[in-house]
C-alpha cells in the first residue's frame, strides 16, 4: 500500500491569530484565519481599512509574528524564522526605493547583500528590467521616472531574487485611476509569464476581481469567504461580502419554507411570496432573512421586453412596480424602482436597445422580473 501524499501549498495558514496591545488591552487583528494558496496562484485578500489583511500579509512577511496558529511556506514552517530568510518579497505602496541609488543599484542591492558577484547581479538586473518592460533605465535615478515607472522599478527589485512567493501591499495605491487600470492587466501578465505566486492586499474591489484567481473577503480579522471572484460575486455567503463587492439589492423577508433543491420560500413585507437560492451558510430552518439580487440581474417590462415563461427548473420572479428616477451612466442606465410602500431596488440597463429605453418614463408603472437563480438568501 503506497504512501498517501498529502497536498502542498506554496502558503498555508493554520488558525492564525494576532494580537496588539493598545490602551493598555489588547486588540484581534487577525481572528483564526486559515487558508491554502495554491502554487503559482494570484491570491487577493480583499476588505477595508483595519479589517486585517494588511496584517495577514506582515505575518506571512515575517514582518510580524503570530499571537497563535502556524505559518508554512512551501511545506516549512516559519516559526522562529527572520524576514530576511524567508522565501518570500514584498512591494510596498511607496515603492521604497532608494533615492541615492540608480535603477539597476536598486535592482541588485538585495542580490549584493547576499553574496552575488556585481557582474552576474547587473546581468540579473537587465533581465528583471526587460521583464517588467523598461529595458534601458537602470542609469536613471528613481525621481527621474514617472510613478508607473517606479512601480515596476520595484516590481523588478522583488522579482530579480526569484522568491517564492511575491507578496503585494497595496502597490497600486498611489497611482492616478487609468494608470492604474493599466498596471491591473500588467501585474496579472507578468504574474503569469513569471509563474511565480502573489498575494495581493487591496481595498478595491475592482483590482481584486481582475486579478486575482481567487479572492479572500477579511473584515473585523475575519476571513469571511474565500473563492473565485465569480463565486464570490454571484454566489456570496455574507450579508457583508454581497454588500462589499459590487453593487446589491437587498430585500428583507421572512423563510417561511426550505426546499430540498437549495431554494426557499420568503414572504416580503407586503406579503408578497418569492422562490429565492438559498446561502450554503444560512443558518436555522426559518426567520428573517435578506434577499440579495444585483442591478443587473433585474429586467424591466416594455414591449420590447415582456417577462419570460421560465419553466422549473429556472423560475422567475415577476412583480408590479413604480418608476421613480433614471440616471445615464453610459454603457447602461440605471434605474430606480419602487414596489409597494416599502421596497425599493435599482435594476442597470445596458444601452444597446433605444426604443426599450424610451418606453420607459418616470412615473410610469412597469414590471420588473428576475431568474430566482439570480437571488441568495442571506442572513439578515
Amino acid at each position: 500500500m503506497g504512501v498517501k501524499q498529502m497536498p502542498s501549498y506554496d502558503v498555508e495558514l493554520v488558525d492564525i491569530v494576532k494580537d496588539f496591545e493598545s490602551g493598555g488591552g489588547r486588540v484581534r487583528a487577525v481572528d483564526h484565519v486559515s487558508v491554502q494558496i495554491e502554487d503559482s496562484e494570484f491570491f487577493a485578500l480583499l476588505g477595508p481599512s483595519g479589517c486585517g489583511k494588511t496584517t495577514t500579509l506582515r505575518l506571512i512577511a515575517g514582518f510580524e509574528q503570530p499571537t497563535a496558529g502556524h505559518i508554512l511556506i512551501r511545506g516549512r514552517a516559519m516559526e522562529g524564522i527572520p524576514a530576511y530568510h524567508r522565501p518570500v518579497n514584498t512591494v510596498f505602496q511607496d515603492y521604497a526605493l532608494f533615492p541615492h541609488l540608480t535603477v539597476e543599484q536598486n535592482i541588485m542591492f538585495g542580490l549584493q547583500m547576499e553574496g552575488v558577484h556585481k557582474k552576474e547581479a547587473r546581468v540579473l538586473a537587465a533581465e528583471a528590467l526587460e521583464k517588467v518592460r523598461l529595458p534601458g533605465v537602470g542609469e536613471r535615478k528613481p525621481h527621474q521616472l514617472s510613478g508607473g515607472q517606479q512601480q515596476r522599478v520595484a516590481l523588478a527589485r522583488a522579482l530579480v531574487k526569484q522568491p517564492a512567493v511575491l507578496l503585494l501591499d497595496e502597490p497600486l495605491g498611489a497611482l492616478d485611476l487609468k494608470l492604474r487600470k493599466n498596471m491591473q492587466f500588467e501585474l496579472k501578465a507578468l504574474q503569469r509569464d513569471v509563474g511565480i505566486t502573489f498575494i495581493y492586499v487591496t481595498h478595491d474591489q475592482e483590482e481584486a476581481i481582475t486579478m486575482a484567481d481567487r479572492i479572500a473577503i477579511m473584515n473585523d480579522g475575519l476571513m469571511l469567504q474565500v473563492g473565485t471572484p465569480k463565486q464570490i460575486y454571484e454566489h456570496p455567503e455574507t450579508h457583508f461580502v454581497a454588500d462589499f463587492i459590487g453593487e446589491t439589492n437587498f430585500i428583507a423577508g421572512t423563510l417561511i419554507e426550505r426546499r430540498a433543491d437549495g431554494y426557499g420560500t420568503v414572504r416580503l413585507g407586503d406579503g408578497t411570496v418569492i422562490r429565492a437560492q438559498l446561502s450554503e451558510t444560512l443558518g436555522g430552518s426559518a426567520g428573517t432573512v435578506t434577499v440579495a439580487i444585483r442591478p443587473e440581474r433585474i429586467s424591466i417590462s416594455t414591449p420590447l421586453n415582456p417577462p419570460k415563461a421560465l419553466g422549473n427548473a429556472d423560475e422567475a420572479t415577476v412583480l408590479d412596480a413604480l418608476l421613480v428616477d433614471s440616471q445615464y451612466i453610459g454603457t447602461d442606465t440605471r434605474y430606480t424602482l419602487r414596489i409597494g410602500d416599502e421596497i425599493e431596488l435599482v435594476a442597470r440597463l445596458q444601452n444597446i436597445k433605444d426604443q426599450e429605453h424610451a418606453a420607459l418614463k418616470i412615473g410610469g408603472n412597469v414590471k420588473v422580473f428576475w431568474q430566482d437563480s439570480s437571488t441568495t438568501v442571506l442572513d439578515k
